[in-house]
């Protein structure tokens, strides 16, 4: 293995270290709300904290999308056929 590859690994064991970081701070944020629902906390808290808790999972799920499967970026190419596919009426 030649030191590319070796950056590029350690690289790659940082980047799921913060998807686990992110993943795991959603569930631990689940259980925290699950418990305060069971001892009658302030229904704002547990909305909070379950909003919070739902936007960390959204967010992990976007980031495992970005690192898994590279979302093409904008002005990239946008179809099978390139920018040059003429416009189709409907009949």
């Amino acid at each position: 293995m030649d030191a590319q590859q070796k950056k590029d690994e350690e690289q790659f064991r940082q980047v799921e270290r913060a998807l686990l970081y992110a993943d795991d701070a959603a569930r631990k944020i689940a259980r925290i709300v699950d418990d305060l629902r069971k001892d009658g906390a302030d229904p704002n808290l547990i909305e909070a904290l379950q909003a919070g808790s739902d936007a960390i999972r959204a967010d992990h799920r976007e980031m495992m999308k970005r690192v898994y499967f590279r979302a093409p970026e904008a002005g990239g190419q946008q179809g099978m056929l390139g920018d040059e596919q003429p416009e189709r009426l409907a009949s």
